[in-house]
């Protein structure tokens, strides 16, 4: 057998070995990680709560060397596995990802911050407040004028879904259960339902229906509801 045959039949038997080596298989099946994100609750009164009553986020990861928390009052490297109070005073996600030899993984979750002028209390009132609207001014094909005789507020911004204006978003979802298009919590977030909502309020008061606070519609809402 000539050395040239002899140099490719060890250098076949040399890539056969590798295919079957442990440490081969081993790097060919290294899994991803994992990551399991929880938070105890999903929304708070600011300065409504004490220590031990907290929202309380969690987690736990598998197959990851390292972890890392973005979020107000929660940042930077942490544990593989642990948990945490928080208490930030505005709607925050907190989002973690976890990385190891397999890759990356991300999740996240969302703490609803309420502003303490809408209380727990106010907004289960808000329903008992409906029945003191009068409507007044109707007539054949127009949508009359209302006017509450509680709840006042004036919007001033624009308003869309992910809005982070808490206490104008509030006052918002509290017009939009007076006016009977609303029955979700009130929460500060302008998510699906709100956005549902203000169409509704929109259609009503022959508005387009764009799921959007603007000039229109706050002036609406300022006429209804205004200070």
């Amino acid at each position: 057998m000539s050395q040239k045959t002899n140099i490719s039949f060890l250098a076949s038997v040399c890539a056969s070995a590798l295919l079957v080596s442990p440490v081969f298989a081993s790097a060919q099946s290294v899994s991803a990680p994992t990551l399991t994100l929880t938070i105890s609750k999903t929304s708070i009164v600011v300065g409504n709560s004490s220590y031990n009553d907290l929202p309380t986020i969690s987690w736990s990861s598998t197959n990851a060397t390292t972890c890392q928390a973005f979020g107000t009052g929660w940042s930077g490297k942490v544990l593989l596995a642990g948990n945490q109070k928080v208490n930030p005073s505005v709607t925050t996600t907190y989002i973690m990802t976890c990385t190891g030899a397999g890759g990356s993984i991300i999740k996240s979750v969302t703490l609803s911050v309420m502003p303490p002028s809408i209380t727990n209390s106010q907004s289960a009132s808000v329903f008992g407040a409906y029945n003191q609207i009068t409507t007044t001014g109707q007539t054949a094909g127009t949508v009359g004028t209302q006017t509450s005789t509680g709840f006042k507020h004036n919007w001033n911004r624009t308003l869309k879904r992910g809005s982070p204006y808490a206490d104008d978003i509030s006052a918002l979802q509290t017009v939009l259960t007076l006016e009977g298009v609303y029955t979700s919590e009130i929460t500060g977030g302008f998510y699906d339902k709100t956005l549902a909502a203000v169409k509704l309020f929109q259609t009503k008061y022959a508005i387009e229906a764009v799921g959007i606070v603007g000039p229109l519609t706050r002036a609406k809402l300022n006429a209804l509801y205004g200070n």
